[in-house]
């Protein structure tokens, strides 16, 4: 018996711990690369778009990566997805309890909009009658494609047409490959930058020291070896939960690893509350999402295919993740903001879709 509890306090240990070292490995991670990127001539807005906004879902990337390459594309969903939900609803209903989180009408009708299209496609990838219930290559490309052109689409509305901010224009955007176009743009903006800020280069270069730049490369390297041992403890724990406790993976990944990852996010979130920066918490949890379906689920399905199935816990999860963002999006879409009401709204229907969820997967499969 004592042994028993030793090998579930060691594996739940185990679980904790790979979490920790997911979520601070990652934060450390950006600040040092982000670091290096600046002294080696790279743009801050470039950094931006790439560095830091990849580096907030880190943790839920890390980990549906890892997850599918040991052979748990289940888990990988339900982590992602659930971190989708927890986002909108979790989070942002906590936030508005708190204080009434006001929403910028140019996230919303672009942002949020982009995060919905992503999801069904998304929903279309795992359901396409021709590879049902698994994403294939060319799927997970277009999921990329999605992550490209909207990171880019960033830079083309703020740098070459500011009056760009309707959805539309996004789609259009889309269609016609014009990120491509942007990419070369960003490709050589920094030689740009560099000469127009030579100055201020040489004076950097001066003040800098060898060692800094060693010390970003050590915390980066160690930060990067805590990410991959964090997502290793984690499906180590997860196996554990799964064999002796007989709980389905999905039922891990949607509560505890989902829920655990978007923590960081709950804490940035709470404190831009009390800062009043309440449009900032609704723009950076969009953008969170938008990462996660596209970049969680569609770079490491581009080299392996992920079979998520199409029983009915995937059918719930996805039918949850497209029912719980057009329910944000017409909360916010009212008003502009977040009432403490509509936030109990979303804590509501947080619970009740974590209780749908596990219920069907658990006892469906």
């Amino acid at each position: 018996m004592k042994m028993q509890l030793l090998v579930i306090a060691l594996n739940l240990t185990l679980f904790i711990l790979g979490l920790v070292l997911l979520i601070f490995g990652s934060e450390y991670f950006v600040e040092s690369a982000s670091r290096i990127a600046q002294r080696v001539g790279v743009s801050e807005l470039l950094i931006g778009l790439t560095i830091v906004a990849v580096g907030t879902s880190l943790p839920e990337i890390v980990s549906s990566s890892t997850a599918i390459v040991a052979a748990k594309p289940a888990l990988a969903l339900s982590s992602v997805l659930g971190s989708f939900i927890a986002n909108i609803s979790l989070i942002v209903g906590i936030s508005a309890v708190i204080a009434p989180v006001a929403a910028n009408a140019i996230v919303i009708e672009r942002d949020a909009k982009i995060m919905i299209m992503i999801a069904f496609v998304l929903a279309i990838a795992v359901f396409d009658p021709l590879t049902p219930g698994v994403i294939v290559f060319w799927e997970a490309a277009i999921l990329l494609v999605l992550f490209i052109a909207y990171v880019t689409f960033l830079y083309y509305g703020r740098e070459e047409c500011e009056t760009c901010y309707q959805f539309f224009f996004f789609v259009e955007y889309l269609i016609r490959l014009r990120f491509m176009t942007t990419l070369r743009g960003l490709r050589d903006r920094p030689k740009a930058g560099q000469k127009q800020d030579s100055q201020k280069e040489e004076s950097d270069e001066e003040n800098s020291t060898s060692g800094v730049g060693i010390r970003d490369i050590l915390v980066v390297l160690g930060a990067g070896l805590f990410i991959a041992v964090g997502a290793q403890f984690v499906i180590i724990g997860t196996d554990f939960m799964t064999s002796a406790w007989g709980i389905q993976e999905g039922v891990v990944g949607v509560t505890m690893l989902a829920i655990g990852t978007s923590l960081p996010e709950l804490t940035v979130s709470l404190n831009s509350v009390k800062k009043g920066f309440g449009r900032m918490l609704i723009g950076n949890v969009i953008g969170s999402n938008i990462v996660n379906l596209s970049l969680g689920l569609g770079l490491i399905t581009l080299f392996i295919p992920a079979s998520v199935g199409t029983g009915v816990g995937t059918l719930t999860l996805i039918a949850f993740t497209l029912g719980m963002s057009l329910l944000f999006y017409g909360i916010i879409r009212r008003k502009w903001r977040v009432t403490r009401m509509s936030g109990a709204l979303l804590l509501t229907m947080f619970v009740l879709a974590q209780i749908a969820i596990v219920t069907l997967t658990q006892i469906l499969g």
